[in-house]
């Protein structure tokens, strides 16, 4: 779903921005694209475009780039029709900021920020399973993550061996009737991102004995 403000000056004009998506969750150490286009009035010409983070009335609006902490991590990727993007690397959970584009104008007082602006949200992968099951008991394993990433695709690995036969759009793999076959360790990742696993989880199955 796209979101698109604007705003009019006295001859009619608009600036107008268009975002492809007001909240993003990523991966920690994974790369993230935020989108936009905009429009400007036809009465200026742009001479700057950047992102900035967090922006309040009293804050001096600092191009990202521009600041230490995202230093070598930002890219800004311009295409035809004015979009704009921000391409973020080595996602920290610290870049957890609401992130707008800004334009400024060969007109002093011709400056704008495009809101709402991108909430970024940061998460790893967590594996929750319980330590221990009894042979012939069913277990789910669930991936679980802080924030809500968009439309993934789960993947499973025992002993570092991919489990994977079938689509995972759900975050839990069940196991039934469990036996001591399926003791081992297991980890979860996400399609596109196999290179940030969780850590893995031991599952060890006690026999029952009759």
């Amino acid at each position: 779903m796209s979101f698109m403000c604007h705003v009019s000056d006295a001859l009619g004009n608009k600036w107008s921005v268009i975002h492809n998506k007001t909240q993003l969750c990523a991966l920690k150490g994974s790369t993230v694209l935020m989108n936009i286009s905009y429009t400007h009035p036809t009465t200026v010409t742009v001479t700057k475009t950047f992102w900035v983070i967090d922006p309040a009335p009293d804050k001096e609006l600092t191009d990202l780039r521009d600041d230490p902490g995202y230093s070598g991590r930002v890219e800004y990727l311009e295409g035809g029709k004015n979009h704009f993007s921000l391409r973020l690397s080595d996602v920290k959970k610290s870049d957890e900021h609401k992130y707008c584009f800004r334009v400024i104008t060969n007109v002093e007082n011709e400056k704008w920020l495009g809101k709402p602006g991108v909430t970024l949200g940061v998460t790893d992968l967590q594996l929750i399973a319980p330590a221990e099951v009894t042979e012939g008991e069913s277990v789910i394993l669930t991936c679980k993550t802080t924030c809500s990433l968009t439309d993934p695709t789960f993947i499973w690995y025992k002993n570092t061996h991919d489990l994977t036969t079938n689509t995972y759009k759900i975050n839990k793999l069940h196991l039934q009737r469990v036996s001591s076959e399926d003791a081992g360790s297991y980890n979860c990742a996400v399609r596109g991102s196999e290179h940030l696993p969780s850590p893995a989880q031991y599952l060890s199955v006690r026999c029952e004995f009759y």
